[in-house]
């Protein structure tokens, strides 16, 4: 990735010394790519905030101001849910954006976020949806079945008013290629516990964040440009790894047929921070990159009939006729 302005500004905050780059800081850019309030942060915390002209400085005064209070009341309304799931007795995992500013960004405001994704034992789809309805969530489309769909968004009304939003997730991808590669219980047997408001929220481990943060993305049409806040994700979460996480990194992201994936954004990510900052993880992954399995995972980004192949194969018998029927209704809905 060929720095630009914006970039630079980001790899100056990644240095241990901070020195500003040349040229004036890229609000407009910063603002949409989901920066601002990191860049922010960290210009504040090293003083470098004062040298900035006055309007922008108010501004990302302004804007950590804002992120803040919007954290504190998503924060009130997570604790809710994690308290509420827990004595329902659902297995709950908050993943993406809610997992990862929780332990590698310098607080979870500095990662904005629209949503909450969690993920849940597939096993207790019914379960989370009755739990969903009783916090007074609604569904934002018609329910089409466990087979096609591997998530369904809900929303939250409050005198009217759009409050929050849940992504119900029962896998971690709609990519058909990387479904059922990994199982729940897995993920859930890495999972760590992390401060929520008075509570404690379940979110998958660094290593299992690092691959379902490259899925995610996979699961974009090519030619999508990727956000950088989500480069930055993977940038943070491989710059963390330590000699065993990275072991553990190459046997996760091999079963789920992601060293491909992690590769990619890997390399994508690099760009942001000092000069080899990840080198070593992205050699481990070229180390073990399988040629054929590259250009299977190339080909299924480009047709959507081959990605749904590749999971229709692997579908157990009784669910083959279950995935037409899904997939008609699903089309019906939209």
């Amino acid at each position: 990735m060929k720095p630009d302005l914006l970039q630079a500004w980001v790899a100056a905050c990644l240095a241990d010394e901070f020195q500003l780059p040349a040229g004036a800081f890229p609000l407009e850019a910063a603002v949409a790519e989901g920066l601002r309030p990191w860049l922010a942060y960290h210009l504040h915390e090293s003083g470098a905030l004062d040298t900035l002209p006055t309007n922008q400085q108010e501004e990302l005064r302004n804007a950590l101001r804002r992120w803040n209070l919007m954290h504190l009341d998503c924060e009130l309304e997570l604790e809710r849910l994690a308290v509420s799931a827990r004595a329902a007795g659902l297995r709950l995992l908050a993943f993406k954006g809610h997992s990862v500013s929780r332990k590698l960004y310098p607080h979870p405001a500095c990662r904005p976020t629209s949503d909450f994704d969690l993920l849940i034992d597939p096993s207790q789809i019914a379960l989370a949806q009755d739990w969903l309805t009783a916090q007074d969530y609604r569904p934002f489309r018609p329910y089409t079945g466990t087979i096609w769909q591997g998530a369904q968004p809900w929303n939250h009304f409050i005198d009217g008013k759009l409050r929050f939003q849940v992504d119900l997730h029962w896998s971690y991808t709609n990519r058909m290629y990387f479904r059922n590669r990994l199982d729940f219980d897995a993920i859930w047997a890495r999972s760590q516990a992390v401060s929520c408001g008075k509570t404690e929220l379940q979110v998958p481990c660094k290593v299992d964040d690092l691959v379902l943060a490259c899925v995610h993305l996979a699961a974009f049409a090519p030619g999508v440009k990727v956000k950088l806040i989500w480069l930055l994700d993977i940038y943070l979460l491989m710059a963390a790894l330590d000699e065993a996480e990275l072991a553990f990194l190459l046997e996760r992201a091999g079963k789920a047929h992601a060293i491909e994936a992690c590769l990619v954004f890997g390399e994508m990510a690099a760009g942001l921070g000092p000069e080899g900052s990840i080198e070593s993880v992205l050699d481990a992954l070229k180390g073990v990159a399988n040629d054929r399995r590259a250009r299977a995972y190339d080909r299924t980004l480009r047709w959507r009939a081959l990605d749904l192949g590749a999971y229709w194969v692997r579908l157990p018998l009784r669910e083959k006729s279950r995935f037409f029927g899904d997939l008609f209704r699903w089309v019906r809905v939209r």
